[in-house]
């Protein structure tokens, strides 16, 4: 059954991110750039996840995952190549009551990580239930290829216009 398409806000939000290779690194810039507060577990972080702990942009722990790293967590992110690992995150995240992703695993997500197109505020978000990451993702090229740079601009106009007419008497 394909999944409710949700927008969340993750400003200010804590997020967990296990795993620190290609897969982890645009899963970290797509969190920051909601907002996200990002908490990135990781025995091997690739340089741009080490240089954002560098910055002070994200928190970055450098050792293998243990139980207490989903602490507070709004929202858990796997991307780790070890299936017996994703499962045992996937098991400790639902038994904290929270929402979990995994990378390459749709049967242990509790949502999809979609490929997004943005515009400013305008998002669009694209999933295929994970049954076709490389689809998603060419959709999402296309769509970008096919939106014009200025759609943030023409939201913030609507916005502004529409504020505009709320205060009117």
């Amino acid at each position: 059954m394909p999944h409710f398409p949700l927008f969340v806000s993750l400003a200010e939000k804590l997020c967990v991110l296990v795993g620190g290779g290609a897969v982890a690194e645009k899963r970290a810039a797509a969190l920051l750039a909601f907002g996200a507060k990002l908490r990135v577990v990781a025995t091997a972080p690739t340089a741009a996840i080490s240089q954002l702990a560098a910055d002070g942009r994200i928190a970055l722990a450098t050792r293998p995952y243990g139980g207490g790293d989903l602490t507070g967590a709004f929202l858990v992110f796997v991307a780790v190549n070890d299936r017996v690992v994703s499962r045992a995150i996937a098991a400790d995240a639902r038994a904290a009551g929270v929402l979990v992703n995994v990378a390459d695993a749709p049967e242990l997500c509790d949502f999809y990580f979609p490929a997004l197109v943005r515009r400013g505020n305008l998002v669009a978000g694209i999933s295929t239930a994970g049954d076709a990451p490389a689809f998603a993702a060419q959709i999402r090229r296309e769509l970008d290829a096919h939106w014009s740079a200025d759609l943030g601009e023409k939201l913030e106009a609507q916005r502004l216009a529409r504020k505009r007419e709320e205060n009117l008497p």
